[in-house]
């Protein structure tokens, strides 16, 4: 686990502002393979967003893509990448 993927822990969800099953959730939509994304290989973590996790969560959102709105969820993902890297060039994690 690198300190990106730990540095979720204990935040706020970007999205919704939940607390408690924060995550670095992988970006896996349209563009996810200029991402680095393969079989069975996650993305690069750069391109995550600190999301909540479980039923119901932004994780579980973003990872139900549709194709009626797969760019929308696609962009609305990006922006909480975001704000995600902010978050992180703010707690000197990002230089």
């Amino acid at each position: 686990m690198n300190k990106w993927t730990k540095a979720a822990n204990g935040e706020p969800c970007v999205k919704c502002g939940s607390i408690g099953t924060t995550v670095l959730a992988h970006y896996s939509g349209p563009r996810q393979h200029d991402y680095g994304k393969g079989r069975s290989i996650k993305g690069a973590d750069l391109i995550g967003a600190h999301l909540c996790n479980g039923p119901g969560s932004c994780h579980e959102y973003f990872d139900t893509y549709e194709s009626d709105n797969d760019w929308e969820r696609s962009e609305e993902f990006l922006h909480c990448v975001a704000m995600t890297i902010i978050r992180l060039v703010r707690k000197g994690l990002i230089k």
